[in-house]
């Protein structure tokens, strides 16, 4: 009989480890992807009164750029979600990146309407994956106890990516045209591809489950990097819990996202998501417009812009610590403000000052209750099907994406004006109230061992778990 191996769990190993510096590192990298992925979509709105005069577009042309934007990742999020769970998160990201600021790049040069319809859409597809994604392989790396955190933290890179649109806009536009921002887009987007060959490991929980010739060479040497002192045997086997095991080797379909426990918490997720994502989408479209209605200049209203986003980043900071210890069910209280600074710029006897202060805290709340939301989308998942359960979270938030803008275009159509639009959309906020309570009573009868249950905090130091093969 040949010589019995170690076998190592790496679950343990996640949930005691220290903050690295390597781990630090990719974390540092995987928020500059998502900045980068929310300057990509904020940037269309500050851009789009230079290109509407460049070209002649009409509002129709322009809202229609905006859409096919959001169809296109609608659509490659669910394709990057099924490639990230079969070849890996890594290969994966790295496609995602490379394609979105090659055509984010290609945007740039475009000289008619169907040019820039086509890239606006191809761009999607590699955008739709760079999210859930990141939140897959942040869930992935960080231990229960700051999981949700973690994934916020990525977020916050989203949020600031946004907020950067509005004062790179008014530097870069009046002196170099539109086309400079989608230059400067494109090129950092591909310069981060160097950043994230080096430092965004593939999931050593995906290794494991796949068990691929080669794969526990691979996570020996990633858990070194992660933990410098750790002490690995050679010629040692990993593997991770059964329950994930159940789903290693099968094939994914959509009915895996309703299994079980899912069954209640797929359709809550997806809701909210959806209803958030309108609200959101609708205040990022068509608020700098309606701040130009309301007598601000353009660069006033891409600092308000940009304003509201910082303090939707701090919100979201702020919500996910309480997240952690609480459970998704704590997340109400950002979407509870909201319907009340929502419903206060319905009334429409707001002086400037004071219209300003409660667009930023709608948006803020905004921002913070979503960002809470985006950061528990991927947690309930198994890491077998954990891409492909924050890809469908993300793809069917989309729909909400898209009928925000037109909803909102709709409602300023027929008259009813910009504090009209703010009164019928604070019925979102409302409804997310009502779904997020009822989610956090879910989560909280989950038994221990399932994804997404609220733990007790794990000790940072003892024996990893060891048992012996079995002699072969």
């Amino acid at each position: 009989m040949s010589a019995t191996r170690p076998v190592v769990e790496v679950a343990p190993i996640v949930e005691r480890q220290r903050a690295s510096r390597y781990w630090l590192l990719m974390y540092a990298v995987c928020c500059l992807i998502t900045f980068l992925d929310g300057f990509d979509f904020q940037i269309l709105s500050f851009a789009a009164t230079y290109i509407r005069k460049d070209f002649g577009f009409t509002g129709t042309q322009l809202g229609t750029l905006a859409t096919v934007g959001l169809f296109g990742t609608m659509i490659g999020a669910l394709i990057m979600g099924y490639l990230a769970d079969r070849i890996g998160r890594r290969p994966t990201i790295v496609a995602s990146v490379a394609g979105f600021g090659l055509f984010m790049l290609g945007f740039a040069y475009a000289d008619t309407y169907a040019h820039l319809f086509a890239l606006r859409f191809v761009s999607g597809l590699f955008l739709g994956g760079v999210l859930p994604l990141t939140w897959a392989l942040a869930a992935e790396y960080a231990p229960k106890r700051f999981r949700v955190t973690a994934v916020s933290i990525i977020m916050v890179g989203y949020t600031l990516g946004g907020a950067a649109g509005g004062p790179v806009s008014n530097w870069l536009i009046p002196e170099y045209g539109w086309r400079s921002v989608f230059v400067v887009g494109g090129v950092c987007s591909l310069l981060t591809v160097l950043a994230v060959l080096p430092l965004v490991p593939e999931s050593v929980k995906f290794l494991v489950l796949k068990a691929r010739p080669g794969s526990d060479e691979r996570v020996s040497r990633i858990l070194r990097r992660l933990q410098p002192g750790l002490s690995i045997e050679p010629g040692t086997r990993f593997t991770t819990e059964a329950q994930e095991q159940a789903h290693s080797g099968k094939r994914f379909t959509p009915t895996q996202l309703f299994r079980g426990h899912l069954a209640a918490i797929t359709p809550l997720l997806w809701l909210v998501y959806l209803l958030s994502s309108a609200l959101i989408y609708f205040l990022v479209f068509w608020t700098p417009m309606i701040n130009e209605q309301m007598g601000f200049s353009v660069s006033a209203a891409a600092t308000i812009a940009a304003l509201a986003s910082v303090a939707g980043a701090v919100a979201q900071l702020f919500i996910s610590r309480f997240v952690d210890r609480k459970g998704a069910g704590i997340i109400l209280w950002m979407p509870l403000a909201a319907v009340v600074c929502m419903l206060t710029l319905g009334t429409g006897v707001l002086g400037p000052a004071v219209y300003v202060a409660f667009v930023i805290g709608a948006k803020m709340f905004v921002n913070g209750g979503h960002g809470g939301i985006t950061s528990i989308a991927g947690t309930f998942y198994p890491t077998g099907i954990r891409a492909n359960g924050a890809a469908w979270a993300s793809s069917v938030a989309k729909v909400g994406a898209m009928v925000g803008p037109w909803l909102g275009g709709v409602i300023l159509d027929a008259g009813l004006g910009a504090h009209g639009a703010f009164t019928v959309f604070a019925a979102c906020p409302a409804v997310m109230v009502l779904v997020l309570f009822v989610l956090g009573r879910v989560q909280r009868r989950l038994p221990a061992e399932a994804e997404g249950a609220l733990s007790v905090e794990a000790p940072t130091t003892g024996v990893t778990p060891v048992r012996t093969a079995a002699p072969s």
